[in-house]
């Protein structure tokens, strides 16, 4: 199926569950390392909530962690299409309650507060700042993203790009000082 979370090369699955039902905690962290991400990009994708997406990326995880720490995955081999199928679940389900209920009853709703010149300035500002990331190397690209997106410090960035931890840290700081020079003036106005 599209979007499936899938293990990196060299990942055996069977072994990674057979450590998670032996206790073994590293192996869980391994679970989460290797799977996270793909259960945030298609959370976010189901949901279009970036926030939402988070949470429920967290739920599944936790799910799948529970389930394997019970034994009761009945085929080890097939762990990313049992971590698919309870991602799938919690997604639907999700989508289905919010569905079912409105975000905002319309008398609790302000629309006092509501500026639109305020929201088209918000888009311009990240559109501005989206082109500049497209215009950094993909390097710094992965840096920004692993760092600041998806929250691994720097050491751990460092070792998923091969590169030294001081190489990353200017990197990044190269980056993040460039952007905020560039923009420093639209945060003013």
């Amino acid at each position: 199926m599209e979007g499936e979370p899938t293990p990196p090369v060299g990942c055996d699955e069977v072994s990674l569950v057979e450590r998670i039902v032996a206790g073994d905690r590293a192996a869980e962290h391994d679970l989460v390392c290797i799977y996270r991400r793909g259960i945030l990009v298609i959370a976010t994708a189901r949901t279009r909530d970036r926030e939402a997406a988070r949470d429920l990326t967290q739920d599944v995880l936790m799910a799948v962690l529970r389930a394997l720490r019970e034994d009761k995955l009945r085929e080890p081999a097939k762990l990313a299409a049992f971590i698919q199928g309870t991602a799938n679940n919690l997604i639907n389900s999700y989508i289905r309650t919010r569905a079912r209920r409105p975000e905002y009853e319309l008398n609790d709703l302000e629309i006092t507060g509501f500026d639109p010149v305020e929201d088209l300035e918000l888009a311009e500002r990240q559109r501005l700042v989206r082109r500049e990331l497209e215009s950094f190397s993909p390097t710094d690209q992965k840096i920004l993203l692993l760092s600041l997106v998806d929250g691994h410090s720097l050491a751990e960035v460092a070792k998923r790009l091969a590169m030294s931890h001081d190489a990353v840290r200017a990197r990044k700081s190269r980056a993040v000082k460039k952007i905020t020079k560039k923009f420093a003036h639209l945060s003013q106005t």
